[in-house]
């Protein structure tokens, strides 16, 4: 190991693991009203079509990022709805 490695770490994370790459899938999945829960077992599944498990930890973030951004609103009974749902 070199002393600029040691220094300078090299990182990246993948878009599968990012933030912001879930909260643009949420919102495709996001195509009727939905709470929080509903939405981690949709993600949580084996089979939901996302590369990575997220925690659910990010994935709340993630929709509080598409909620700063207007993407997503509030509807009764704490399920959120994207614009495209409408």
């Amino acid at each position: 190991m070199s002393i600029q490695t040691a220094l300078i770490p090299h990182k990246h994370v993948r878009f599968s693991d990012s933030i912001i790459g879930l909260s643009g899938y949420l919102r495709r999945i996001l195509v009727e009203p939905r709470t929080l829960d509903e939405l981690w077992a949709q993600i949580d599944r084996d089979a939901s079509g996302w590369q990575s498990r997220p925690s659910f930890t990010h994935m709340v973030l993630a929709v509080d990022v598409l909620y700063a951004i207007g993407a997503v609103q509030l509807v009764g009974d704490g399920r959120i709805t994207s614009e495209q749902a409408q």
